[in-house]
Order: structure tokens, then sequence, then C-alpha cells
């Protein structure tokens, strides 16, 4: 079961006058170098100096960004800029935005303290591989501020929306903490601290399985940090250690939305869109458009409510649509490989048939970054492709919800960078304590 608790959360004392807006961010995984850099000159108390600090010339075991970011944390806490609350809260937290030819949208969950289980004990379930190298970083932050400085995006399923319903019914009718961020995407978050509402909330999430949408390698991390200190500390069930902070969000919720990740290929030796589409077509039926990267997201959402579909370019204002009457059975005689709840995304046709069947590309190369690159936005693969730095750019559907649950339930993971959750949950809207001497309220 999901054992969800509040906590006494620690955040940017507003009582000050400063806009939050200009002191929150977005997870550092998703963060470009330049905005990195933009960050940190936005305010010197913006929270990518203690989440997401930079490198400095000379930076060794005992000075690096991470002595940095705890020597920053303390002294916020000390001066005042960051205040932690006396009641153990659970903190409602809504997002509005909108997205073209869908109008505004709205999502809801709740951040709460949640008891950490490893995968494969069946309460928290991945859908998404993981690598080295971000763990460690994020396990070194850990250890130097014994934080969680940013929320994991975990999912559950609650038809009936019971568990929002009891959060709700308990909200003021202004927000504690506002802030909009650079996206236009308005954040707005809530305590909830009487006790009536919270043991509710914590009733209805314990027979619930949560699903990580975003946030797997600090999920992992906070699995390993917890090892650490039941070394140092013992293993308490109320420990805060025991616990990883996490939005919960109702995945039955209209507004959930999961956007595409398009990829573009370079350096694929002797590379050529016409032969590539000769080798394709004995296979499958390909059509050739004029348009923009527009125009293929438009063609093939039309043409996946029949089955699947995939748009390719190697330029010119023309496009190539590659369809899949039949995905089952074309991932039974073709990707034998690949589990059967995998064979029928989107994502696994592309990387597992076009890819390495038709050009080569192997996961190995592709994990180790060679050949493909990600892009979140259509028009930007199509603006590198113009300059020459891709040979062709592939545009994608999302993965359904169904999809989502289906592949996460099977107990496999889907490749890497198949899912892009929109909007991503703000880092800086609230901290949470994992010392060896905190403790969650029984």
């Amino acid at each position: 079961m999901a054992i969800v608790s509040p906590f006494r959360g620690i955040h940017y004392d507003l009582s000050r006058g400063t806009d939050l807006s200009r002191l929150i961010s977005q997870p550092y995984d998703v963060i470009s170098p330049e905005e990195q850099q933009s960050l940190h000159r936005r305010h010197p108390r913006n929270i990518v100096w203690i989440d997401f600090g930079l490198d400095s010339e000379g930076d060794g075991p005992t000075a690096n960004k991470y002595t940095r970011a705890a020597t920053w944390y303390r002294q916020w806490m000390s001066e005042g800029t960051l205040v932690r609350d006396t009641a153990p809260s659970l903190y409602y937290y809504e997002q509005e935005f909108s997205l073209p030819g869908r109008g505004g949208i709205m999502r809801k969950g709740c951040l709460g303290a949640l008891r950490l289980s490893a995968f494969g004990e069946g309460m928290v379930v991945p859908h998404e591989k993981t690598h080295s190298r971000p763990k460690e970083d994020r396990l070194s932050l850990m250890r130097a501020t014994e934080a969680n400085t940013s929320p994991i995006f975990g999912l559950y399923s609650d038809p009936r929306d019971e568990v929002a319903k009891v959060l709700r019914g308990r909200l003021a009718g202004t927000p504690d903490f506002s802030a909009t961020d650079d996206l236009g995407v308005k954040h707005r978050m809530w305590r909830v601290t009487d006790p009536a509402a919270l043991r509710a909330t914590a009733e209805k999430m314990s027979d619930k399985k949560v699903f990580i949408a975003d946030g797997h390698h600090r999920y992992e991390t906070a699995l390993a940090f917890r090892e650490e200190m039941r070394k140092k500390h013992g293993a308490r069930e109320d420990a805060a250690y025991e616990h990883v902070l996490m939005f919960l969000c109702n995945m039955d919720d209209e507004g959930i939305v999961i956007l595409p990740t398009h990829r573009g290929i370079h350096s694929v030796p002797a590379f050529s869109g016409e032969d590539f589409a000769a080798r394709v077509s004995p296979h499958l039926p390909v059509e050739t458009r004029q348009g923009s990267p527009e125009d293929a997201l438009k063609a093939i959402a039309e043409a996946g409510r029949k089955g699947k579909a995939i748009a390719w370019s190697a330029g010119g204002e023309r496009f190539h649509i590659v369809s899949f009457p039949d995905p089952a059975r074309f991932g039974e005689e073709n990707l034998s490989r690949v589990p059967p709840a995998l064979r029928t995304l989107d994502v696994v046709l592309l990387h597992g048939f076009l890819f390495e069947r038709i050009l080569g590309i192997s996961p190995d190369a592709v994990t180790a970054g060679q050949f493909v690159r990600y892009y979140k936005e259509a028009r930007k693969a199509a603006s590198d492709l113009a300059r020459g730095e891709l040979q062709a750019a592939f545009f994608l559907n999302p993965v359904t919800m169904d999809e989502f649950r289906h592949v996460s339930l099977s107990g496999h993971v889907l490749p890497q960078k198949a899912t892009f959750f929109y909007p991503k949950i703000l880092t800086g809207l609230l901290i949470f304590s994992v010392r060896g001497d905190d403790s969650l309220p029984g």
C-alpha cells in the first residue's frame, strides 16, 4: 500500500515581499546550460543555487557545487529566506496552463511525503530506465543538503477522485503560494492542516499503487540515501529519510497531459532520404506530402486513429508518413525480442524497426548518445534539420495514458524519453528535510 504522510514543508518566506516567480525553476533535468546560467543571474536566492549549482574552476572533493549548495541552504534557513511550517501539512497543488487546440487545462494533486519502497515490492511502479550519472549527481546533493529539493511526480488511479475531493474541501479561498513560470503556467498551492482531512487522505491512498511519471533518478537516489541513513541512524518508520517528497496526481484526471518527444538523427553513415524511403516501403505504407512540422503532426494524429503512424522529413518542406495498420501483428513478426507489452508503442516501432533494422542504429549506440537527438518541439527539430545539423527529423504521437498504465503494470519499462508529462512540477515551492533527526507524525 502507498503510505502518504503530512510533513512540515520548508519554503520561501513570502512575507518579505519577494515575487515567488523569480525564485522557482523547472526541474534540473529539463534546464539547458543557457537557462541554468540565466536562472542564476535572475535572483541570488533562486532555487537553482541549491538544486542545480554551477561548477567552478578549482572544484574538488571538499569544495564543489554540492558543498556550496549546502552552504547556501543553511544560510538561507538561518537568515529567514527559507522558513519551515509549524504544523504538518499536505499541500494541495494546482497547475493552470493551455495547449494549442485544447485551450485551458487544470491539473490538480497534492504534495506529501511518500514512504519509500523498492521497485518490485508493488507499491511504487517505475516506467523508465535510469542511468548512473544523474543518480550520482542527485545523491551527492542529498548527502550535502540532507533535503529533497525537488519533488517527484507520481500518479495513482482514482476514478471517483476521492483523494483530491477530501483536500479540496479544506482549502481557503486564497492560495498560500502562487507563481507563474517562464512557460506561462500558473502554479497555486494551499496548506491543508486539518487532522481529519489528513487522516482521510492517507486512508484513501492506502490501497493504491503509485506510478512514477517523472523523477526516476531522484526516486532511486532517495532509496540509496535511505540505506546510507539506516546504517547511521537505524530503520525507523517515522524517519523522514524513509520517505520522499512527491507530487501525487490522479491519472484519471482530465488534466493529465503526455506530450511526445521527437527524434532527429545525425552522423549516420551514407544516409540518404530516398534510400531510406525505398528500404521502408516494401514493409510498410509510405505516403509523401508537402507541409510544415505542424502539418506532419496533424497527419500522424489522424493516421494514428486507425493504427500507428510516424512522420519523418529529410528537409525541403516535405514529410513522409510511415503507417502501421496492424501494429500488433507487425510487432509480433518484426520485434519478437521486444516484450509484447511494448511492441505496439510508437517509440518502440521507431527505434526497434526504423532505426535498428533499417538504419542499423543499435540500442547501445542510442544509449551511448550516438546518432539520435531528442526534441520537445517539432519545430526545433525541423529548424536543426534545415541548418544541416540533422539528416532527418522524426515526429511521433504521444504515449497514451492507457499505454503508460499497461506497460507499468506489465513489469516492463518504457524506452528512454518515451513520455513527456507537461507541465513539470516546480522546483522551489517546497523542500523536504531528511536529516537523521527529522521525523514525521505518526
